[in-house]
């Protein structure tokens, strides 16, 4: 496992711990959390966008669900 070091001021140091009270954890898997929470969230927003902006110019392409068991060799009959 790896560690690392983050530099917060004194003040941003309180709000991290009153944080990590607030979630009943400590204030590095607060951090973590919050980190990968907003990655994601991220990650999200840019599909979203590239999505909409592949429909508003006519390019989208979508397939069935069947067709995508079909392209990974499911049968449903099998589910």
């Amino acid at each position: 496992m790896s560690i690392i070091s983050l530099r917060v001021s004194d003040e941003e140091k309180a709000v991290l711990e009153d944080a990590a009270k607030f979630y009943k954890c400590n204030m590095s898997t607060l951090i973590k959390r919050l980190t990968f929470e907003k990655l994601e969230d991220e990650y999200d927003m840019k599909v979203s966008e590239d999505y909409l902006k592949q429909k508003k110019a006519g390019t989208l392409s979508l397939s069935s669900f069947d067709d995508l068991m079909k392209e990974c060799g499911i049968d449903k009959e099998t589910l």
